[in-house]
């Protein structure tokens, strides 16, 4: 009898796991973008900086704005999530300190609510700064 019911609850246990992993948004893929070389417009006014990556987060023409600042052939990336939406995301900077900024661009829905964070890859793995905010 202790056989069926544990069977019936492992079951029971998979199933529940299952659906929540299927509903979940964080089961969504990541859509993974690698920057590519460009020139800095100045007109991103969403701006943050670390020592190792500055990043900004342009709502007008939906742009993802990434720089290197340390060269150590490392990567670093903006990661970023619409907190209305399913959609989330990196813009990876594999480039290089050398070629300054550069950037994904996206098509994001207006009037959402964007969290995005800063990153930067080491010998210990990633690093990342906390979430900030932005609207799209």
């Amino acid at each position: 009898m202790r056989k069926r019911i544990a069977a019936v609850l492992a079951a029971f246990s998979l199933s529940l796991l299952t659906v929540l992993g299927i509903a979940s948004p964080a089961a969504a893929a990541d859509e993974i973008n690698y920057a590519v070389d460009a020139d800095w417009t100045g007109s991103c006014t969403d701006r943050r900086s670390t020592p190792n990556v500055d990043g900004c987060f342009q709502s007008n023409g939906d742009d993802l704005w990434v720089k290197d600042n340390v060269a150590n052939n490392y990567s670093v990336k903006l990661r970023w999530y619409d907190q209305d939406g399913t959609r989330s995301g990196q813009c990876i900077d594999n480039l290089g300190q050398a070629k300054a900024w550069t950037y994904c661009n996206k098509d994001f829905p207006e009037n959402h609510t964007f969290r995005w964070s800063l990153c930067w890859d080491s010998a210990n793995g990633w690093d990342c700064t906390d979430w900030y905010s932005s609207e799209s």
